[in-house]
């Protein structure tokens, strides 16, 4: 493999279309060294990054886009949107699951259960999730 790969994405802003962006990397897992388990966690991952991009997203409905990047010690996922900006002030890592219930989600908490590294960052109207795991 060489020492980086990158595959992008582009999807609809729609909620029907986050089942292609987890089939990807369900694809792109399964030839990493990583277990089952793990691909499934970015699956997850993905999944509920994406479900906020849609949720977030702006009139229109703008495309979300995913990119991939795979390095030898790594797996990198971004997810961008354009729409309501994310509130850094707001983001924190959340400490308990029944810290969110009162917002209604839970989608930040199970990303960050399950990858190693997850930063958001929100600047004039684009939101990137960015989400690391690393590679036995």
């Amino acid at each position: 493999m060489p020492n980086t790969e990158v595959i992008q994405l582009q999807i609809p802003g729609s909620a029907e279309y986050i089942t292609v962006a987890r089939k990807a990397i369900e694809g792109i897992g399964s030839r990493l060294p990583l277990t089952p388990q793990q691909v499934e966690d970015l699956k997850l991952a993905v999944g509920e990054a994406c479900t906020n991009a849609v949720k977030f997203s702006g009139p229109g409905r703008p495309a979300i886009r995913i990119t991939y990047t795979i390095r030898r010690k790594n797996v990198e996922i971004l997810v961008r949107n354009r729409g309501r900006a994310f509130s850094r002030k707001r983001y924190r890592p959340v400490k308990r699951p029944s810290e969110l219930l009162s917002e209604g989600g839970m989608g930040l908490y199970l990303i960050e259960q399950v990858m190693d590294e997850v930063n958001i960052h929100s600047r004039s109207g684009i939101t990137t999730v960015r989400m690391v795991k690393r590679l036995s």
